[in-house]
C-alpha cells in the first residue's frame, strides 16, 4: 500500500511540472557547455583545363599553318585557424604543350609554387587588419625549358633554379581577407642543383657551390575576388631587393594573374598572364648573357572544376 501511494505521489509530481512546462510554453534549459577555443581547417581550390587551336591556309600575312595548345591549371588551398593565430598555404601549379608544324612539340607553360604563410593578429578592431607573420615561398618548374632561336638549347629544369624565400615581417588583411600584403626582410637562396653545372652561369650561381644566398626587403601582395558575376581574379605580386647586392635598386619582380570566366556549371575562359625580371638571369639578348623582362601568357576555354 505504501509503495502504491509513493508510487502515485511521483507521477502527480511529474504531471504538475510537465503541465507547467506547458502552460509557460517553455522547456527546461540544457546546461550550458564551457567553450573552447578549437582550430578550424578551410580547404578547397580548383584544377582547370584548356585547350586553344589556331591555322592558316594560303594567308598573305604569314603563320602557322597549324597549332594547338593544351594546358593545366591547379589551384589548392589549406588555411588553419586558431585564435588569433592564422596558418595559410598554398600550392600554384601549371602545365603546357604547344604542337605546331613548325617547332613540333614544346612546352609552353610550366610553373610549380608552394607558399605557407603564418600571421598573429596584433588586436582587436582596428589593428586586428594587421598582423605580424613569416612567410615561406619556393618556387620551380616540372619538366626542362629549352631555347629554340638557335637549335634546341637546355636553359632550365627541375631546381634550377629552385627559389626558396623566408621573409618574417608585417602583414596585412582586408575584410574577407580578398586582399592581402607582406612587408618584412627576406633571405632568397637561388638553387641550381642539376649535374653538370651547365645551367648555372644562367642564374649566378657557381658551379661548385650549387645554390647563390640572397638578403634583403620582401614584399608579396595578394588579390583574390569575382571582381564581377562569374569571373573571378586572382593575382600576386613578388618584389625583392637584394640589399647585399652591388645594386640594390634592381627589384626583382614576379607577377602572376590568372582571370577564370564561367560560362555554366562546367565550361570556362582562362586567360592567364605571368610577368619576371631577375637581374641575375641572363640568358636574353643576342648575346644571351643579359637580364631581360619576361612574360608569358596562355588563353584557352576548358573545363574546371572547383572543390
Amino acid at each position: 500500500m505504501k509503495k502504491s501511494l509513493l508510487i502515485l505521489v511521483l507521477c502527480s509530481v511529474v504531471s504538475s511540472v510537465e503541465a507547467q512546462t506547458s502552460a509557460n510554453g517553455t522547456k527546461p534549459k540544457a546546461p550550458v557547455k564551457s567553450k573552447k577555443t578549437s582550430g578550424k581547417w578551410d580547404k578547397g581550390g580548383i584544377a582547370s583545363f584548356a585547350v586553344a587551336q589556331s591555322g592558316t591556309r594560303n594567308w598573305a600575312a604569314g603563320g602557322d599553318r597549324f597549332s594547338l595548345s593544351a594546358n593545366a591549371f591547379l589551384y589548392l588551398y589549406a588555411k588553419h585557424t586558431i585564435g588569433r593565430g592564422h596558418w595559410d598555404n598554398m600550392v600554384d601549379a601549371s602545365f603546357g604543350l604547344l604542337k605546331s608544324r613548325a617547332h613540333g612539340l614544346v612546352k609552353n607553360d610550366d610553373k610549380l609554387e608552394l607558399t605557407s604563410r603564418w600571421s598573429y593578429e596584433l588586436g582587436k578592431k582596428p589593428i586586428r587588419h594587421f598582423r605580424l607573420g613569416a612567410v615561406l615561398n619556393f618556387r620551380t618548374q616540372f619538366a626542362d625549358g629549352y631555347d629554340y632561336d638557335d637549335g634546341r638549347k637546355r636553359i632550365s629544369a627541375f631546381l634550377a633554379p629552385g627559389i626558396f624565400t623566408l621573409s618574417p615581417g608585417i602583414q596585412y588583411f582586408s575584410n574577407k581577407e580578398t586582399f592581402s600584403g607582406h612587408l618584412g626582410v627576406a633571405s632568397r637562396s637561388v638553387l641550381v642543383a642539376n649535374r653538370p653545372y651547365e645551367l648555372a652561369a644562367n642564374y649566378g650561381v657557381l658551379p661548385n657551390s650549387e645554390v647563390r644566398i640572397e638578403a634583403g626587403l620582401h614584399a608579396l601582395f595578394n588579390y583574390n575576388k569575382e571582381v564581377v558575376k562569374n569571373v573571378n581574379l586572382r593575382s600576386a605580386l613578388d618584389l625583392f631587393s637584394d640589399v647585399v647586392a652591388k645594386d640594390p635598386a634592381n627589384i626583382d619582380v614576379y607577377w602572376t594573374n590568372m582571370i577564370n570566366m564561367r560560362v555554366n556549371n562546367w565550361l570556362n575562359v582562362i586567360y592567364s598572364f605571368d610577368l619576371k625580371y631577375d637581374v641575375n638571369t641572363r640568358i636574353f639578348g643576342y648575346t644571351k648573357s643579359r637580364p631581360d623582362t619576361q612574360l608569358k601568357s596562355v588563353f584557352g576555354v576548358g573545363a574546371s572544376v572547383k572543390f
